[in-house]
C-alpha cells in the first residue's frame, strides 16, 4: 500500500508540472498579435505495435476519447495541449508463445501544429489545410506480469520470480498528420492519425522480454531508453470551436503569413 501511494503521488507531481509548463507557455505567447485559439473534442480508436507479433490489424482497435486546447500563433503555426484516454490491447504471440494484454492508458502531450496552407477556423479564404504535429508527451498505465509466463519462451530471463504489479509514467514522442476544414464561423472538423514512440518498454507487459542472464551471471539486454519496440497509434476525428483571446488580429503581422 505505501508503494502504491508513492506511485500515485509521483504521478500527481508529474501532472502538476506538465500543467504548469503548459500554462507558462500559453502565458508567454499571449502577447502575440494573433489572439485566437481553438478548443476541441476528439474521438477515435487506438492501435498497438510492439513485441507481441501476429496481432490482427483491426483486432487491436479500441475506442479512445480526448480533448485539446490549441493556441494559434498565426495561420500557419499553433501549439496544442492534448489529453487522450482509453484502452490499448494486443492478442498474438511472443517467440511462438501466446501473449495478450489490455489496459487503460492516459496520454498527455504538448505539440506544435504546422499547417501546410494558411488556415483559420471560419474564414472562407482558408477553407482547409493538411497539417503536421510533433512534440513531447507522457503516458500513464499499469504494468502487470507474472515472470512464470515469460519463462515459457525465455528460461533465463532477468525478471526475477515475484509477480510485477506497478504503475508506469512513461515519456513519449508524439507526432502525426491530418487534414482539417470548417463547417461554420466558429466550428471546425478534422481527421488525423497520431503516433506515440514510447521510451519505456512496458506497454505490452513485455519489458525487454528476450533479456537474459547467462550461466556466469552476466546479463544481456536488448532494450534501453531510446531503443524498444513499443508504439501506439490513434486514428480519429476532432470537432473544434474557435474562441477569441483578443478583439482583432493585427493586419500587419498577419500579412506576413498570406
Amino acid at each position: 500500500m505505501p508503494e502504491t501511494i508513492v506511485i500515485i503521488n509521483n504521478y500527481a507531481d508529474q501532472m502538476k508540472k506538465i500543467v504548469l509548463v503548459v500554462a507558462a507557455i500559453l502565458t508567454a505567447v499571449s502577447g502575440f498579435a494573433q489572439k485566437t485559439a481553438d478548443i476541441g473534442i476528439w474521438g477515435g480508436a487506438s492501435t498497438y505495435i510492439g513485441d507481441v507479433k501476429d496481432v490482427p490489424p483491426f483486432q487491436s482497435f479500441n475506442p479512445n476519447f480526448g480533448a485539446f486546447f490549441r493556441y494559434n500563433f498565426n495561420p500557419r503555426i499553433g501549439l496544442r495541449a492534448m489529453f487522450l484516454t482509453g484502452k490499448i490491447s494486443g492478442d498474438g504471440n511472443i517467440e511462438g508463445t501466446p501473449w495478450n494484454f489490455e489496459k487503460g492508458v492516459q496520454d498527455m502531450s504538448l505539440q506544435v501544429e504546422i499547417n501546410f496552407l494558411k488556415y483559420r477556423v471560419g474564414e472562407k479564404k482558408t477553407p482547409f489545410s493538411p497539417y503536421l504535429l510533433g512534440g513531447i508527451g507522457v503516458m500513464y498505465y499499469p504494468y502487470e506480469v507474472d515472470p512464470a509466463l515469460i519463462y515459457a519462451f525465455n528460461q533465463n530471463h532477468n525478471k526475477g520470480m515475484a509477480i510485477i504489479d506497478e504503475s508506469v509514467v512513461a515519456l513519449s514522442l508524439p507526432f502525426g498528420m491530418g487534414i482539417k476544414t470548417h463547417v461554420g464561423e466558429r466550428l471546425g472538423i478534422g481527421v488525423e492519425y497520431l503516433m506515440r514512440k514510447h521510451f519505456v518498454d512496458k506497454l505490452d507487459n513485455l519489458d525487454d522480454p528476450l533479456a537474459f542472464i547467462n550461466n556466469e551471471g552476466k546479463e544481456t539486454v536488448y532494450s534501453d531508453f531510446f531503443h524498444n519496440n513499443d508504439w501506439s497509434g490513434y486514428l480519429g476525428v476532432h470537432l473544434t470551436y474557435k474562441i477569441y483571446l483578443g478583439k482583432e488580429a493585427c493586419p500587419a503581422y498577419d500579412k506576413i503569413y498570406r
